[in-house]
Order: structure tokens, then C-alpha cells, then sequence
């Protein structure tokens, strides 16, 4: 009777230390995202004349994103192409550049709920909707989790 009882608290304890494995690492993954978009918010704020125009207006990071012409060959940045360049950085953070074969990205995704970021406008509250969306396996199923921000200009 001992060694059953026994058994089943070390199955017990088992299961509580692999509910803590997950709980730390959705943890982690929703630290990444705010880290995320604080970093894009920030841009945004240090780029107002374009955060005041439709630069940001409607962003959605995807691979294959480059830098403008005026970063590679050091001549003036037009406010567009800061927030062009501010598009490629955030991109590069879930999606990985051609050259680059073992890349692991900030937010894990799936086939089904893929990992990216958006900047979307909201004309009628004057603010920008700055969000990420990640996957998380939660007990088997793909779960889709979301983090966004209001940024005013």
C-alpha cells in the first residue's frame, strides 16, 4: 500500500514539474513579445514625422524585407524609408533573411498560426494598433495568443 501511495506522488510531483516547464516557457514567449513591440513602438516614437503620416499606417512583417537604399549606401533617410528600415529590423526578429539557415525566431508559430507582427491605424480613435501573434501547443492544440498595444502620434 506504501509503494503504491508513493507512486502516485512522484507521478503527481512528475506532472506539477512539467506544468511548470510550460508555465516558464509561455513566460519567456510573452516576455519576447513585449519585448517586441516595445522595440517597435520606440521606432515609432523616434520617427514621428513619419508616425504623424502613413508610413506606419499598415505594416505586417514578412521574410524577405530589406533594408532601403539609403541605409546600404549612408545617404539621407527620408522618414518613409526609417520606417521601411524599422519594418526589416522587426521582420528579421520572426522571419530569417535567405542567407541564413539555423535561425531560431523570437516567437514560436505554426502552419496554422504563423508568428508576425502588425501595425494597423484606427482612424476613428487617432492610434495606432501596434500586436504581435504567436502559437503556443497548449495541451496538444495549436493555440493562437495576441499581445497589442494602442500608440498615439
Amino acid at each position: 500500500m506504501a509503494v503504491i501511495l508513493l507512486s502516485v506522488g512522484f507521478l503527481a510531483a512528475a506532472r506539477m514539474q512539467v506544468q511548470g516547464m510550460r508555465y516558464s516557457q509561455d513566460a519567456y514567449t510573452l516576455s519576447q513579445a513585449k519585448f517586441m513591440i516595445l522595440d517597435m513602438t520606440e521606432r515609432m516614437r523616434v520617427n514621428r514625422e513619419a508616425l504623424k503620416g502613413d508610413a506606419y499606417k499598415s505594416m505586417t512583417t514578412h521574410s524577405g524585407t530589406s533594408n532601403p537604399a539609403c541605409i546600404t549606401n549612408e545617404t539621407p533617410c527620408t522618414p518613409a524609408d526609417i520606417a521601411t528600415a524599422d519594418l526589416h529590423a522587426w521582420s528579421q526578429n520572426l522571419h530569417a533573411p535567405d542567407d541564413i539557415s539555423d535561425f531560431t525566431p523570437l516567437l514560436p508559430g505554426s502552419a496554422t498560426v504563423p508568428a508576425r507582427g502588425t501595425i494597423t491605424f484606427d482612424a476613428a480613435a487617432g492610434a495606432y494598433s501596434v500586436g504581435v501573434q504567436w502559437s503556443e501547443n497548449v495541451d496538444g492544440v495549436d493555440t493562437p495568443r495576441t499581445l497589442s498595444v494602442k500608440v498615439f502620434p
